[in-house]
């Protein structure tokens, strides 16, 4: 069993004693675990980024790229805050393939791999080299793991160890399995036109290949065909990126020998009855410290065997107008402006207006303000300062934070007689009010779960579709059975949207709810659109903004209100 005994209080301020003076919050100013600190947060719907930010339309600009980023650095009033975003670009292999079925040639190939020059020249500093699929930065990485940085005099002893000698006419090796010259390797990317900083990363890597004698040839195809070689298995190896998560759950799709089939996510085709076992161990993790284990166990065994060379991480630019806000908190994987983080939703307040209005960029209009039909970015961002979530994440080492919940425990029951799955108890804060005043209390948790799921509401249906049954157990403590058992489940839980069941529980077409455009029954001034979140909704208007104001009864307002 995983119990978390750590109360809310004691557990923030452990977060306050690693992290103050770390620099993580900008402009001098260290972050805390209570706010809101502005009163006012205007979202102004402006498509130009770097305009938007250079003449001050407004102070916060989230995800600029591109062009803008060498303009705006030499800007002394704009602070551009980078962060490491949960990607990575990787090379994979074809294990099905002679000679890559050989881990001296895959690891030697990761020996070639210039991530420096990758980041620096072709990529322009908008990633930073990576080399594991699990980055650093998460808590689940395992830093004692087989490396191959790079370093083509090591490749070559590696070739060397192994016999691949090296032909004295062609210059290439000899594949000792054979006797005879390697045959040509091929890496695929998609082509200029369409891919410019792939296809010159394909060509780099192979031209660093035939230094140390591998015969590798950069072919770029159309993406689409790319796409279909690779589903059919018909390839030497290939370039392309992947999203990752803070959970390493990912692990089990990437290289699980039952998804190396066609179309499969294991495009390697590795397979290897250990590593199955250790991604078994880790999908079906019965409390997060088997599951740890699991993951480092799953990571030591990939490092080793290397069927891809991860390449780099993509990186995220936010911009803040640092003569005029301040509390800004830097997150790896979430960005400084990104909409799941806390922390600087809690901190950031405007130095020069006396109103203390911060003016957020939003780059679209929000398409709908329903958190059961949210998708894109546009839409979640208003949402996510409004709401809260019962886990939070610690800003520098990506852990658990209490938030909702104060406290859970994972464990088992006997789903059926002779089958086990997981239960997770959940102890939730006291005192913590909706918008209008209403009590937030383990009813709105069991009935949020039971509208998602009964109501089949697509974007939470994998999150709650295994969920068996919900048990009160008291006004603050619910238990949530699930029909399998992982500890995962834990965090399926934690990414929902809750419900007031208040105002939720007449809503007949969760589809065209519009919770935004209907006024309160009650309360004077808010519509239905509320949560339990540091900023309450006051008005969205199509093309011009969305206004949100602080939460005067917010229950982590610093002591002093």
């Amino acid at each position: 069993m995983t119990s978390r005994k750590l109360l809310l209080p004691i557990a923030l301020g452990l977060v306050m004693l690693i992290s103050c003076g770390t620099g993580l919050a900008q402009t001098g100013s260290a972050w805390e675990p209570w706010g809101p600190r502005a009163d006012e947060i205007i979202m102004t719907i402006i498509g130009e980024r770097q305009i938007a930010l250079e003449r001050g339309l407004v102070d916060v600009a989230p995800e600029i790229g591109g062009g803008s980023i060498a303009k705006l650095k030499s800007n002394r009033n704009i602070d551009l805050v980078m962060t490491p975003r949960f990607s990575a670009s990787y090379l994979w292999f074809n294990m099905r393939r002679a000679p890559l079925d050989a881990d001296p040639v895959r690891q030697a190939m990761a020996c070639i791999v210039d991530r420096d020059a990758i980041t620096s020249k072709i990529l322009k500093s908008e990633a930073i080299p990576l080399a594991t699929i699990v980055p650093p930065w998460n808590p689940y990485f395992n830093s004692n793991t087989a490396a191959f940085p790079y370093d083509l005099t090591k490749a070559g002893e590696i070739l060397d160890r192994a016999g691949y000698t090296v032909d004295r006419k062609t210059k290439m090796r000899i594949d000792p399995n054979t006797g005879k010259t390697m045959r040509e390797m091929k890496i695929l990317t998609p082509k200029a036109e369409s891919s410019p900083t792939m296809a010159q990363i394909g060509k780099m890597i192979a031209d660093a290949a035939r230094k140390v004698g591998l015969p590798v040839k950069h072919e770029p195809v159309d993406f689409l065909d790319m796409v279909g070689m690779v589903d059919d298995r018909n390839f030497d190896m290939y370039i392309r990126a992947w999203s990752l998560s803070r959970n390493p759950d990912y692990l089990e799709s990437l290289f699980h020998s039952r998804n190396a089939g066609e179309g499969g996510y294991n495009t390697s085709g590795i397979a290897l009855p250990e590593l199955d076992q250790a991604l078994e161990d880790l999908e079906r993790a019965p409390d997060l410290d088997a599951a740890r284990q699991a993951a480092m166990e799953a990571q030591a065994i990939i490092a080793r065997k290397q069927p891809m060379a991860i390449l780099y991480s993509e990186v995220n630019y936010a911009g803040f107008r640092k003569d005029k806000v301040t509390g800004y908190v830097s997150m790896p994987g979430y960005g400084a402006a990104g909409y799941n983080n806390k922390w600087t939703q809690l901190n950031i307040r405007n130095i020069k207006d006396k109103a203390n209005t911060v003016r957020w960029l939003l780059a679209n209009d929000p398409r709908t303000l329903n958190p059961c039909t949210a998708s894109s970015q546009y839409d979640m961002e208003p949402l996510m300062w409004i709401t809260d979530k019962l886990i939070e994440v610690h800003p520098e080492t990506l852990e658990d934070v209490p938030w909702l919940a104060k406290e859970w425990e994972v464990d088992t029951w006997e789903a059926e007689p002779g089958r086990t799955a997981t239960v997770v108890t959940l102890h939730l804060q006291e005192g913590v009010k909706w918008h209008d005043g209403m009590p937030f209390t383990a009813e709105d948790i069991k009935f949020t779960i039971d509208y998602l799921r009964d109501n089949v509401v697509f974007r939470y249906f994998n999150l709650t579709r295994n969920v068996a049954r919900v048990q009160l157990t008291s006004r603050y403590t619910v238990k949530v059975y699930f029909d399998s058992v992982s500890c995962w489940n834990l965090y399926c839980l934690g990414e929902l949207p809750i419900l007031p069941k208040h105002i939720w529980k007449d809503v007949k077409d969760w589809k065209a709810f519009e919770p935004w455009n209907e006024p309160h029954p009650t309360v004077k001034g808010l519509t239905k659109l509320i949560g339990t979140g540091p900023f309450i909704f006051k008005e969205y208007k199509p093309g011009k903004h969305v206004r949100l104001v602080k939460n005067p009864n917010y229950w982590r307002l610093p002591a002093a209100e």
